[in-house]
C-alpha cells in the first residue's frame, strides 16, 4: 500500500525526540508522591474495556501502581505481572505501551475487539495478530511505509496455543488497522477479505511496529464483535455474549502469560 507523504515525517537532519517516555514517567511519579524508581513487571497483560480487564486483576490480584494510573500490579505463579488499560485508537495505545516499555515492561498479552471481513470467522471467535495492514498513521512515524508490522514471537505462540482450550474458534493471521471505523466501506473489506486479511481492528499494526521497534514482544488476541463483511451489520456490543467472550478471552491471555512465565525468565531488570 502507498504511505503517508514523506513530508511529514522529515526529521530535518536530527531525529531525536524531545521527550523521553522513562524520563517523563517517573518525573510524574515522583511528583505525585509514588516511587520514581519503581519498575513496570516485564510481562503486562491488558485490554482495552473492563470485561477484559477486570478478570485478569482479579486473577492476579493487582492494585494500582505509583507509576501509571492505569497500570496496576500483581502476582501470577509468584511472579510480579502488570495489569493494563490501554486506550482506544492507535496513537493513545502506543503512547502506554511506550511509556511501560520505558519502566521495564518487555512482553505484551493484550486483548482487544475486531470485525470480521470475510465469511467463516464468526461473532465470539478469536483472531490472534500475526500480522498487520497499516492504515493507521502512528506506525509511520517509527518505520517506513515498506516495513511489514509483525507479531509472530513468542507472546503470540503462546495465545495461540492457550486459545486451542476455549470453546471457541480462533484464527491466526493478518489484520487491517485504520484510525477511522467510519470509514470502513464495502470495497475495502470486500478487497482486502479476498486478500487473505482476517478482520479490522484500529490498533493492531501500529502496537506490532513500536514493540518491535523498541525491542519488545507483543500478542494480541481479538475477540469478533461484528461482521463488517455483511451489510447487515450483525455485532454484538454491549450485550452478556459479548461480556462473557471478553472474560473467556482473559482466560486465554492468563493461559498464555502461564505458559510464558514458565517458560523463560520473565523476571524485572
Amino acid at each position: 500500500m502507498t504511505g503517508p507523504s514523506s513530508d511529514w515525517l522529515h526529521h530535518y537532519g536530527d531525529a531525536t525526540p524531545v521527550i523521553d517516555p522513562e524520563s517523563h514517567m517517573r518525573e510524574l511519579a515522583g511528583r505525585g508522591g509514588g516511587d520514581a524508581q519503581a519498575q513496570c513487571p516485564a510481562l503486562v497483560m491488558a485490554g482495552f474495556i473492563d470485561p477484559m480487564v477486570a478478570p485478569i486483576a482479579d486473577a492476579t490480584g493487582a492494585v494500582e501502581s505509583d507509576l501509571k494510573p492505569n497500570l496496576r500490579v500483581g502476582n501470577l505463579d509468584g511472579h510480579r505481572v502488570g495489569v493494563a488499560d490501554v486506550p482506544v485508537g492507535a496513537a493513545h495505545a502506543t503512547t502506554l505501551l511506550e511509556e511501560l516499555i520505558g519502566l521495564g515492561a518487555r512482553t505484551f498479552l493484550i486483548a482487544g475487539a475486531t470485525g470480521a471481513l470475510r465469511p467463516g470467522i464468526e461473532v465470539g471467535d478469536y483472531v490472534i495478530a500475526t500480522s498487520g495492514l497499516r492504515e493507521e498513521g502512528t506506525s509511520y512515524h517509527y518505520q517506513p511505509p515498506d516495513h511489514p508490522a509483525r507479531a509472530n514471537g513468542p507472546a503470540s505462540r503462546a495465545l495461540i496455543e492457550a486459545a486451542r482450550n476455549s470453546d471457541h474458534a480462533s484464527h491466526p493471521g493478518r489484520v487491517w488497522s485504520t484510525d477511522a471505523p467510519y470509514r470502513e466501506s464495502a470495497g475495502k473489506v470486500r478487497h482486502y477479505g479476498e486478500r487473505g486479511v482476517l478482520s479490522v481492528d484500529m490498533e493492531a499494526s501500529a502496537l506490532m511496529i513500536v514493540t518491535e521497534f523498541r525491542g519488545a514482544d507483543l500478542g494480541l488476541i481479538l475477540s469478533v464483535s461484528d461482521l463488517v463483511y455483511r451489510r447487515d451489520w450483525p455485532n454484538i456490543f454491549g450485550t452478556d455474549e459479548y461480556r462473557a467472550n471478553c472474560a473467556d478471552m482473559a482466560g486465554i491471555v492468563l493461559r498464555a502469560a502461564r505458559a510464558l512465565l514458565a517458560g523463560k525468565d520473565m523476571t524485572d531488570g
